[in-house]
């Protein structure tokens, strides 16, 4: 059965799944080139009916992630209801939206009372929703296909359990937290026999996905986007300090007593209307302690809830998904759980990586077989070369083309030279995260590179560290590796942080200096076996098997797609050495450098070869 995912919310995407496999996979930014795009994905879904001839004749299944789609609202939009949150109730009665103030004001009220509104404002999108979904479908060619829908927190849970459980029989302890979807901000299940059995459910108002987020906003930065450089700000603080105030974040939230499964907050209002109170109470703290104080809390409180779990339930291992398990940081903290025996998470487990686990919920539905699904990687985009006629025809006047007899190989050379490579090779990355395919890579043992990538291209903020890409067998020289990850492919998609060991000068461009962790990407011949062969080259040209590795975009942008995209980008950049698939690109001496190049593509990546 052919099945498409849809994810209609925050970070939109799709997924096409063949009987449990997954076929294909994108985020609607990168074909929009809008960064963090919200609604129904149109663009992805186009290129994935355009790629795979899709119709009403051979798709056999939508799948959707939210059994209420989300509210569609762009970036700005987001950022503006932040702002809102921090206003009194009486400044909310004497907004223009009657209906978001009101739901806004139910945040401040008794559980009963904004429990009645909320349901009231669910009830006025809930009419809407499914006529939406189905003119949308439509406009693409796909009426008249079944659609299911399924729990949000259902769909983070089956990603992480079909895709990463060490095996059928055995239980597993699935954890899911975020924001909030479908009115609960966090899970836990029991995953056995390939069932997943609901053990708690908390409430949205109740989410310490949503504390993370307003603590973003109220250091200037983007909620729902930039929690990963709160996270990166954190280890500057000084530890006794930012000890002090997590004990200011744990009077707003803690586990329920009544049931240690769920978190309960301990102030009135909704930790989505918890800003001004965090504006109160944190008027006259710095802030990197605020950052500290945050990350300690969110550290301390997962652990202790993972730990509750194993010990009522006696169950070992463990598996995460969700917003808040993004933070690399406190995932750290929980692999080194004593007494956990397995703990994994699912790769770019925020709501981008929905359809996951929506397909794979409809192929057991269906009665598909448990070992049909599989689940090995992330290069499940289009490919790179597939638009390289069209880049040259477009660039050809601006850029250099040198075809490769050996591109792995020539890159490695030009990384031992010093020099900084952008390199978009083979099938684009899914999710959040660059691995190999769609990334700048740098000799991370020269710690002078960090300020030059951000001068050339990633302008990114002082304190955040880059990444390192280790080969798999030679991990154990630079990191320490907890026994409970999984230990035939560790950490292939960046979603651990790791100590690094007394080898830590050979990757100190991409170690983070305040407390020297890394978030290491482990790369594994199987899975990638061409960015495998350069950094094996690498390691044979210098006798360091790492690179640094971060993604290949301008800042505020997605991550590239296409030749295209990466010849554009590279245009607007400072960068001199760009590899498309087995082709070195440079610029010609008579452009000048930084000077403007015709837009990104929306949505042109060209046909790929079906899989």
């Amino acid at each position: 059965m052919l099945m498409l995912g849809i994810n209609e919310g925050f970070d939109a995407s799709v997924v096409l799944s063949r009987d449990g496999t997954i076929l294909f996979a994108v985020q609607e930014e990168r074909l929009t080139r809008e960064k963090g795009t919200i609604g129904f994905p149109t663009h992805a879904v186009l290129h994935c009916i355009k790629q795979y001839d899709l119709s009403a004749y051979n798709l056999h299944h939508v799948c959707l992630s939210n059994l209420c789609s989300p509210k569609s609202e762009t970036r700005n939009e987001l950022l503006l209801e932040y702002a809102r949150r921090g206003r009194s109730g009486r400044e909310l009665l004497h907004m223009s939206d009657l209906s978001g103030s009101v739901v806004r004001l139910a945040g401040m009220l008794p559980g009963f009372i904004e429990n009645r509104m909320r349901g009231w404002q669910a009830t006025r999108r809930g009419a809407t929703n499914n006529r939406m979904i189905t003119e949308h479908l439509a406009r693409c060619g796909l009426d008249g296909i079944p659609v299911s829908r399924f729990h949000h927190h259902s769909n983070h849970a089956a990603s992480a359990y079909y895709g990463l459980r060490k095996n059928w029989h055995e239980p597993h302890l699935v954890f899911t937290l975020d924001g909030g979807g479908d009115d609960a901000c966090a899970h836990v299940y029991m995953a056995e026999n390939g069932a997943l059995r609901l053990l708690a459910s908390t409430p949205t108002g109740h989410s310490l996905g949503n504390v993370y987020a307003a603590v973003t906003h109220m250091l200037g930065m983007r909620p729902h986007e930039h929690e990963y450089k709160v996270m990166g700000l954190a280890p500057y603080a000084d530890p006794e300090q930012a000890g002090l105030q997590a004990q200011t974040f744990a009077r707003y939230l803690d586990l329920d007593p009544a049931n240690l499964l769920r978190f309960r907050r301990t102030i009135p209002e909704r930790t989505s209307a918890i800003l001004p109170r965090l504006l109160q109470d944190f008027r006259l703290v710095r802030f990197d302690l605020i950052a500290a104080g945050l990350q300690r809390f969110t550290e301390d409180l997962l652990v202790r809830w993972i730990a509750a779990a194993m010990a009522s339930t006696g169950v070992r291992k463990v598996l995460g998904a969700g917003g808040v398990f993004m933070n690399v940081k406190a995932n750290q903290h929980i692999a080194e759980l004593p007494g956990l025996e397995y703990f994994d998470v699912f790769p770019s487990c925020g709501d981008e990586t929905l359809p996951f686990g929506a397909v794979w919920q409809c192929h057991v539905r269906h009665g598909g077989a448990l070992d049909d699904i599989r689940f090995d990687h992330l290069y499940l985009g289009p490919d790179a070369g597939t638009d390289v006629s069209e880049a040259r025809a477009r660039y050809g006047q601006m850029v250099e083309f040198q075809e490769l007899d050996d591109p792995e190989l020539r890159t490695a050379e030009l990384l031992a030279q010093g020099r900084i490579v952008a390199r978009c090779s083979g099938r684009m990355e899914f999710g959040a995260r660059a691995l190999g395919n769609r990334s700048i890579l740098a000799d991370p043992s020269r710690p002078s590179v960090v300020q030059t990538i951000n001068r050339l291209i990633k302008q990114r903020d002082f304190w955040m560290p880059f990444a390192p890409a280790v080969l798999g067998e030679r991990a154990g020289q630079y990191v320490h590796i907890p026994l409970s990850l999984p230990q035939v492919r560790i950490s292939p998609h960046m979603m651990h942080a790791f100590h690094t060991t007394e080898q830590r000068a050979e990757l100190a461009a991409a170690v983070h200096c305040a407390d020297a962790t890394a978030r290491a990407q482990m790369v594994w011949k199987e899975l990638t076996p061409s960015f495998y062969r350069l950094i094996e080259a690498f390691g044979r040209l210098t006798g360091r098997w790492v690179v640094l590795n971060t993604s290949f975009n301008l800042h505020g942008f997605p991550i590239v797609g296409g030749a295209c995209d990466a010849i554009d980008v590279f245009l607007k950049s400072g960068l001199d050495d760009l590899v498309v698939d087995r082709w070195l690109i440079r610029k010609r001496e008579t452009r000048t450098v930084g000077s403007p190049a015709s837009g990104p593509s929306r949505g042109e990546l060209s046909d790929q070869s079906q899989h």
